[in-house]
C-alpha cells in the first residue's frame, strides 16, 4: 500500500478497543476519509473539465495514482 493509504488507516483505530477485537479498525470511517480525500482532491488538481475524456475514466485514473494502485 502507498504511505497515503497507511495514514488514512492509521487514523481509524480506536483505541478504545482491544487490538485482537475485530472491531478495533473502523472500517467505515477508513472508506469515507479515502473519499472525502479522493473527491476533494481529484476536484482541487486533477479534473480536467475541457478534455473530452468521460469524467469516470479520469477518476478510475486518479485514484490508480493517486492511491498506487496496481494492476
Amino acid at each position: 500500500m502507498n504511505d497515503r493509504i497507511n495514514l488514512l488507516a492509521s487514523k481509524c483505530f480506536d483505541p478504545r478497543r482491544r487490538p485482537e477485537s475485530s472491531i478495533y479498525f473502523d472500517m467505515q470511517k477508513f472508506a469515507e476519509l479515502i473519499a472525502q480525500e479522493s473527491i476533494v482532491d481529484f476536484y482541487r488538481r486533477y479534473l480536467d473539465i475541457c478534455s473530452d475524456e468521460d469524467i469516470t475514466i479520469q477518476v478510475e485514473r486518479y485514484v490508480k495514482e493517486h492511491f498506487g494502485v496496481e494492476e
